[in-house]
């Protein structure tokens, strides 16, 4: 049933201990190929939303993204593909939902999925579309520098390989927390209409 064939794909994609390499999987998907359409699926102005998983579904392998939480916390996506045939954990900001923006529970979910990957020894790709963290006095009082400071600190222990890909704006603390520069990923890749700047 429906269940069992979800834990057999989640499986897939990880390894039997720590010790093993993650899955590799041949999807004889051409590592060459070019979509024209993922320029059109970000949108150039900057207020008009997008979903995020149309872009990831482009970018990795046969189009196969297999999403971990989705109903929790709509603004951050995470979730296992496979880039060439390997296996990695994806982390995406969700301008569908509160433009993206790193909250309480974002923050945690994507912290969590970090360490897993960390500790399966799945590489991780950040898609960055981040205005920042939420702010405010509610945000303060419920602990978002508390959860902001558990993405950071699991971000800063991570030993597997990071990758990095602005796809639309990433600004000031956003851009730290989602594998900015300060984090040194492998590459850092920008989307031609990409912004990124300081606050």
């Amino acid at each position: 049933n429906e269940c069992f064939a979800q834990i057999r794909q989640l499986l897939s994609f990880i390894p039997a201990n720590n010790l093993d390499d993650p899955p590799h999987s041949e999807t004889k998907d051409d590592v060459n190929r070019k979509d024209s359409e993922l320029r059109a699926i970000v949108p150039t102005n900057s207020k008009m939303p997008y979903d995020v998983r149309d872009v990831i579904r482009r970018v990795v392998d046969n189009g196969n993204f297999f999403e971990v939480m989705p109903l929790y916390s709509q603004n951050m996506v995470i979730g296992f593909a496979r880039l060439a045939d390997q296996s990695i954990g994806i982390i995406a900001n969700q301008p569908n939902a509160l433009a993206g923006c790193l909250d309480i529970n974002a923050s945690d979910k994507a912290a969590r999925f970090i360490l897993d990957c960390n500790q399966t020894r799945v590489p991780l790709v950040f898609l960055q579309d981040v205005s920042g963290f939420m702010v405010g006095k509610d945000a303060e009082q419920s602990g978002i520098i508390r959860s902001g400071a558990k993405l950071v600190n699991a971000l800063s222990n991570t030993t597997v390989p990071k990758l990095t890909v602005i796809t639309g704006g990433s600004y000031g603390a956003g851009n730290y927390a989602m594998c900015g520069k300060a984090f040194d990923p492998r590459f850092i890749f920008a989307w031609p209409n990409a912004r990124y700047a300081v606050m």
